[in-house]
């Protein structure tokens, strides 16, 4: 398996209709993962990062969510007005800042912004 220098998660978990968490599902986010591997490739970044579909990032309160790493960072309330933006950032080493809800530590080496 290659190495990418960059991965999006985008969570795909799928609960019932009436669960009080909700899920990422629900809000879209299968479509999104469609729309962000087709921007990577048309970006021609495919091969340097990666977009992956994931179950249950435990981000459930923030809508449809994506965590990019090595930034250690996690979007919330993505949708796919958002997929050009993440993608252009992405393919730059970038954060679409107005989207980040959460920000783990940086990365070993990095230091954090």
């Amino acid at each position: 398996m290659p190495h990418r220098e960059r991965y999006l998660f985008l969570c795909t978990n799928r609960r019932p209709d009436d669960h009080p968490k909700g899920s990422c599902a629900a809000k879209g986010s299968e479509e999104l993962v469609k729309a962000l591997k087709g921007a990577l490739l048309a970006r021609g970044i495919a091969g340097r990062v990666r977009a992956c579909s994931s179950s249950c990032l435990d981000l459930c309160e923030i809508g449809a969510a994506v965590v990019q790493e090595p930034e250690h960072v996690a979007y919330g309330n993505v949708t796919l007005g958002d997929v050009n933006d993440i993608a252009d950032a992405v393919a730059k080493g970038e954060v679409v800042e107005r989207l980040v809800v959460h920000r783990g530590p940086p990365p070993a080496g990095r230091s954090g912004a």
